[in-house]
């Protein structure tokens, strides 16, 4: 039968019930669905005090790119990238390069990433150099992607061959236009469609962890208590030792401990924000927004590092490029990181929530610096990911025009659309145009792999 039918039909009746489980409800939700539906009910809002007739000088920057792995181990890559102002004004650029690498082939994307997202913001570099400064009018920013998840990448060395310590000029450039954009009163804003983030989902968890933990206080000791928080709060870091401990306990309290240890399961479990709106959500509003500072242990364990030794951390995280360089080269280099990574202490926390304007669609995950609301932390000082006390007014402002530029399901937001049609770089033009116009030019035949359509002259 073509296309396998028959052996499709059979595994789908054999995996019928889990196939429908998982593609209506997700991952199985077992307990707390109750205590999940009132935090998610506490920490959601409506449309109906905001005003929609909101509007602001915008632009939207979105990149796209391609990449070829040649058979002799070299890679083509080509990313472009638009900027669509709302007076129709366009920006764009476009960066082309060959690397090689030593590592593992997922470097290869990463680095085509890293690229992509450098190249969104030399666009923006060029709009805020159009900006004057101590605008009174603030202007906006919209990003494809997470604007805290490029502050979070991790701070190595890459195995692309002559530009190990990528990773530093990419951070520079961030923070310099994390600072000019603030001078500027310019709001850069983060807008990720599809996102696999948890941050409102845990936080939710969180609050039903700690009404539990208050209703138990009066029941256990400091010691026996101190044992819940450790294991809750260390999941990201088991200690088999406490976990031991926790077991044990709720063998002696079966039932007083009933629903924490439901917690602590539940916890262990990975679920992202967008499954929580698919399960809770029944209207069309947006999350309480959240600070996101290090959060995840690891963060703050590099942040700790940075503070206590920078050298002697860059010495560790590039000490494979710096073999390869001669004492003045060490000694510029360390120089040159320590500029870049003391301008980490100056990043604010991001403030982040979802914005589900169908309730058909997904929810929208948006990231945006904290220095432009009230309470602002730094980044290197907040190891929390909270709930903030109050929705800020300006926050309020901004979902109204994000609102404003919805264009339904299949344009979560028209400008940031139209960037993408601008920019975006299909593998059919990638290959007969760049790849045909490289063999031309260069006179050269590319080494493709085996099955690859080749281009004769």
């Amino acid at each position: 039968m073509p296309n396998y039918i028959d052996l499709f039909g059979i595994q789908l009746e054999n995996k019928r019930e889990k196939f429908k489980t998982y593609l209506t409800e997700g991952i199985e939700l077992k307990y707390l669905k109750k205590e999940y539906k009132e935090q998610f009910d506490k920490h959601f809002h409506d449309f109906k005090k905001i005003s929609r007739d909101i509007n602001y000088q915008a632009i939207a920057i979105d990149a796209s790119g391609n990449k070829r792995e040649f058979s002799n181990g070299i890679y083509f890559y080509m990313n472009r990238v638009a900027g669509v102002i709302n007076n129709g004004i366009k920006l764009r650029e476009l960066e082309t390069d060959v690397f090689s690498i030593t590592g593992p082939e997922r470097m290869a994307e990463t680095y085509i990433g890293w690229k992509a997202e450098t190249l969104e913001f030399y666009i923006l570099k060029k709009y805020l150099e159009l900006q004057t400064e101590n605008s009174k009018e603030h202007k906006i920013v919209f990003i494809d992607g997470s604007l805290y998840s490029r502050m979070m990448h991790p701070i190595i060395e890459s195995t692309v061959k002559d530009d190990e310590y990528y990773i530093l000029k990419y951070l520079d450039l961030y923070c310099d236009i994390l600072k000019e954009a603030r001078m500027k009163n310019i709001i850069l804003i983060g807008l990720s469609k599809d996102s696999r983030a948890s941050y409102f989902r845990n936080g939710i968890l969180d609050e039903i962890f700690y009404e539990e933990r208050d209703l138990l206080k009066n029941s256990f000791s400091k010691n026996e208590m101190d044992i819940i928080k450790g294991v809750i709060k260390g999941i990201d870091n088991p200690d088999e030792e406490k976990i031991q401990k926790f077991n044990d306990l709720v063998k002696n309290h079966p039932q007083e401990l009933k629903k924490m240890n439901q917690i602590f399961n539940e916890y262990k479990i990975m679920r992202t924000d967008g499954e929580i709106f698919f399960r809770f959500g029944k209207n069309a509003g947006f999350s309480h927004p959240m600070e996101l500072g290090l959060g995840r242990p690891f963060q703050q364990i590099l942040f700790s590092q940075l503070k206590s030794n920078l050298l002697l951390f860059v010495q560790r995280q590039f000490r494979k490029v710096i073999s390869n360089f001669d004492d003045q080269q060490k000694s510029d280099f360390n120089n040159y990181a320590s500029v870049v990574l003391n301008k980490l202490f100056s990043v604010p926390t991001f403030i982040s929530f979802h914005l589900l304007p169908d309730i058909r669609d997904n929810p929208i995950k948006v990231d945006i610096p904290s220095w432009h609301f009230q309470g602002a932390n730094l980044l290197s000082n907040y190891p929390f990911v909270d709930f903030v006390k109050n929705v800020d007014p300006l926050l309020i402002k901004i979902i109204g025009f994000l609102l404003n530029l919805y264009g339904g399901i299949e344009n979560y937001n028209l400008l940031l659309s139209a960037a993408h049609d601008n920019a975006v770089l299909k593998v059919s033009d990638f290959i007969e145009i760049y790849e045909k116009l490289i063999q031309d030019k260069l006179g050269i035949l590319l080494p493709l792999r085996r099955r690859t359509k080749r281009f004769w002259k």
